[in-house]
């Protein structure tokens, strides 16, 4: 699989990232690098999206969204630390990790790396959604992650104690896996060539209950694991939470799958 990775900011002069108790610019880079290598070392293709410097912030963030497309990266990442800018912060608000998604490909990719994060001691501010430039001008799954808050005590203190290469190693686990989770599975690419369904069996659809059917639009989705039988493609979303653990079938006359 290809990764996008973009450590946000650090892009002067205009694009510079957020001051708190910490600096967000050496935060991003820092666990940026970190992913990238893991990701490289764990056999998986890496593309860094962060531009050297651009002129305006428009500038910057259409560097890294031209990037990603023109390398058809997979999936795009992109780290970002939080602050809460109005100054009307509490202890609850401006606390833990969240990530931003658009599409519900990228929100279950987001899901899984999201909880790993949290497992580190950070709060689960869930996955959520905004029209943020670099996640609707990618044309692949993108998510946006703001690993905690730099205005905190409480996270800087936490963050300090973990360190960015555990955050790096929980980003790499939440999109691929860990040892334990990918087993004798392969990573590949599901084309959807006409707008159809995901189902839960080979059944025809007419015959399952309909909350179990999902639309897919056309389009090319990463997928972590795949096969064929009975006619149709079964493929395994990077969500791998309990709910979405068990395989999602594609009649094969509206899509393929193709192995990195």
């Amino acid at each position: 699989m290809k990764f996008g990775i973009d450590c946000g900011h650090n892009c002067p002069p205009e694009d510079t990232g957020a001051i708190g108790i910490k600096r967000e610019d050496p935060l991003t880079l820092d666990v940026g690098r970190k992913l990238m290598a893991k990701l490289a070392s764990a056999g998986h293709s890496v593309v860094n999206c962060t531009p050297n410097s651009a002129s305006t912030l428009g500038e910057s963030l259409r560097k890294r969204v031209d990037k990603a497309n023109s390398s058809a990266v997979d999936i795009f990442v992109s780290i970002h630390f939080n602050k809460f800018l109005d100054g009307t912060a509490t202890t609850d608000s401006a606390i833990g990790c969240e990530i931003y998604a658009l599409s519900n490909i990228a929100a279950a990719i987001a899901r899984p790396v999201l909880g790993k994060i949290a497992n580190l001691g950070f709060k689960n501010k869930g996955v959520k959604s905004a029209n943020f430039f670099v996640l609707k001008n990618t044309s692949m799954p993108a998510i946006l992650i703001e690993v905690c808050f730099l205005d905190s005590t409480a996270d800087m203190n936490l963050f300090n104690s973990v360190g960015a290469d555990r955050i790096a190693e929980a980003i790499k686990d939440g999109l691929i896996g860990d040892n334990e989770d990918e087993g004798n599975s392969r990573s590949g690419i599901l084309k959807i060539s006409a707008a159809t369904i995901l189902k839960p069996s080979t059944e025809q659809g007419s015959e399952l209950p309909p909350a179990s059917l999902v639309n897919i639009d056309p389009g090319n989705y990463p997928v972590l694991d795949f096969g064929f039988e009975e006619r149709h493609w079964w493929v395994k979303w990077p969500d791998k939470s309990k709910a979405n653990r068990d395989k999602h079938f594609i009649f094969e006359k509206f899509g393929r799958v193709e192995p990195n």
